[in-house]
């Protein structure tokens, strides 16, 4: 099983399919109401023996979370890092 391969080609792509059914969807905030929706509605006709959906609800809220920490750090700046220099003497 391969990871999950999210870009934005992907979210823009998702986002025009919702906008097409809902033009108000435009709006990112209800975007994400779209998504969190049709997860809540894939879940609920789930019929696996000892499913605990409101614990898989749990667990995904917290992997958005990490996606979100993730994505966040990763479009942050990074200092560029400068090489060593100068002359150590001992005291």
């Amino acid at each position: 099983m391969s990871g999950i391969q999210l870009s934005n080609e992907l979210v823009s792509k998702l986002h025009a399919v919702v906008v097409e059914h809902d033009a108000e969807a435009n709006n990112e905030m209800l975007f994400m109401q779209y998504l969190t929706a049709v997860t809540g509605f894939v879940l609920a006709h789930q019929k696996q023996p000892g499913l605990d959906k409101q614990e898989f609800v749990n667990d995904l809220a917290g992997f958005m979370g990490q996606v979100m920490r993730q994505v966040e750090g990763d479009s942050q700046p990074q200092a560029p890092q400068e090489g060593a220099f100068g002359i150590w003497k001992p005291e």
